[in-house]
């Protein structure tokens, strides 16, 4: 039951995304680009399976997770903007650190307490950043194994497989970095409250 909830809570913006791929590659056509099929299946495929696999996490998450697809495939692969815009890989890249780390923070909060063990802020923040930080070296594999296996060209020069690594992480960081100063501006908050 839990499950149909959350899809049924998730379904609008998965036909949004699926709509909104629509209207790119039409843009895309209409402007006398080729877009490649594999561009095309993958495109409405990545939103299937960010729906399967973020189905039951918080609707942030996945919306976090759509944009991060519409950016990275929509406008960085059909609408060419890796080629056309300097630095949007980095841009992409960085994003996905902070989304990475989001979903680190939920899945640590949600073991915890299926451990029935209180979430501990500072544990979190670090397991986060690791989850990041893996994700973001997991994909540079991932690119670095389908331009090896399948003649792809993703990674171009290794200087650029680092920078990718680089800005996922430094996402990562940012993501903790606002996390320690809203908990501060917090605690600041009740401290301040319980004084009066």
């Amino acid at each position: 039951m839990k499950f149909f909830k959350s899809l049924i809570k998730k379904l609008p913006f998965f036909i949004a995304a699926n709509i909104v791929f629509v209207i790119i590659i039409f843009i895309s056509k209409s402007e006398g680009n080729i877009v490649p099929p594999t561009s095309i299946i993958g495109g409405f495929l990545s939103v299937f399976i960010i729906t399967l696999l973020l189905i039951k996490f918080p609707l942030r998450i996945y919306l976090e997770a759509l944009i991060f697809d519409i950016s990275a495939v929509c406008f960085g692969s059909i609408l060419r903007f890796y080629s056309k815009i300097a630095y949007y890989d980095k841009f992409v890249h960085f994003m996905s650190g902070l989304i990475l780390a989001d979903i680190g923070i939920v899945l640590i909060d949600f073991i915890l307490k299926k451990e029935e063990s209180k979430p501990l802020p500072r544990v979190s923040l670090i397991f986060a950043a690791i989850f990041s930080f893996a994700g973001a070296a997991i994909w540079e594999i991932y690119e670095f194994s389908a331009d090896i296996f399948l003649n792809t060209q993703m990674q171009g020069l290794n200087i650029d497989t680092m920078g990718d690594i680089v800005a996922g992480v430094l996402g990562g960081l940012t993501y903790i970095l606002i996390t320690i100063i809203i908990h501060k501006i917090k605690d600041y908050k009740i401290k301040k409250q319980e004084i009066r």
